[in-house]
């Protein structure tokens, strides 16, 4: 089989798993990552600053075959993220709510050290990455944890951002840790058309960006409001307002009727937001309002 610049990365290393060895000797070291292998060959040489010719041409010449265990360890270790050095991972402990207990903060500060990890970094996320592990200990890592891996890469619903709300912050209108742990817990990972972002604010100040993220809940002094459609990235978007001062019983529902509106509308790798973009707001509000 003859591969083409206009193939997808996915479909060539599917074809010829061996593949994946030429393309990390150029440069190529992102090829665990679900975003990047939708790439076309194209598309990968001109973000990594390589020639396409010359890449096509390595990847024809490569003999049919099964990758090797190295090959595969670089590709991107189950639970890791890349780093911008090429060649080390960060792997970031899943913090329900980002509520963390002395024996977490305990394993993963001796996680970091007996690995040599680069850094400690507490994310946006509300989660603990630990820096710049080598690929062959991340496995090794993952196990000294004890830890959920934590989805921080691929097609999923992500951690849950959640405020510390009425239980501790003067401003907080509307408990925030239980909606958070229970949305977490039954939402965290679960495979969707594309990354979706859900956060908690106890009130209007919105302090995990619930206006700018998939689907938030801010809470207000007569409920919940509920939007819809934030993100970020290269093209950001702010998020629409679908319901306004849901109460306890309404919230979780509502929640569920969004999710499910969004798993069965949207095109693969299409974030909730540009599903509203193209078929607008109104049939979702509808579909959410006739479950509360």
């Amino acid at each position: 089989m003859r591969f083409t610049l206009d193939m997808k990365l996915k479909d060539i290393m599917a074809a010829n798993p061996k593949t994946v060895e030429a393309m990390q000797e150029l440069g190529l070291h992102c090829l665990g990552c679900p975003f990047s292998v939708n790439e076309t060959l194209l598309n990968a040489a001109q973000m990594h600053k390589l020639n396409p010719d010359l890449l096509l041409e390595k990847v024809n010449a490569v003999e049919q075959g099964e990758m090797s265990a190295e090959a595969a360890a670089k590709a991107q270790p189950v639970g890791a993220i890349l780093q911008q050095d090429k060649k080390t991972f960060a792997i970031a402990p899943h913090i329900p709510a980002g509520v963390a207990t002395p024996e977490i903060l305990r394993k993963i500060a001796d996680v970091a050290e007996k690995y040599q990890a680069a850094a400690i970094k507490v994310t946006s996320a509300q989660r603990i990455a630990i820096v710049g592990l080598q690929p062959e200990d991340v496995s090794k890592a993952w196990g000294d944890l004890g830890m959920d891996p934590g989805h921080a890469v691929g097609l999923c619903v992500r951690s849950v951002k959640v405020c510390p709300g009425s239980a501790f912050c003067k401003r907080g209108l509307q408990e925030t840790f239980g909606i958070g742990m229970k949305l977490d817990k039954k939402y965290h990972g679960m495979q969707l058309p594309g990354k979706f972002k859900i956060a908690v604010a106890g009130c209007p100040n919105k302090c995990t960006d619930s206006a700018t993220i998939d689907l938030g809940l801010m809470g207000t002094s007569k409920g919940y409001h509920l939007y819809v459609g934030g993100n970020g990235g290269v093209k950001p978007r702010m998020a629409d307002l679908l319901i306004e001062n849901l109460n306890d019983d309404q919230l979780e529902v509502a929640v569920d009727a969004v999710i499910d509106y969004y798993k069965k509308n949207a095109k693969s790798n299409e974030r909730i937001g540009r599903l509203i973009d193209r078929v607008g707001l109104d049939d979702l509000r509808k579909n959410v309002e006739s479950v509360i």
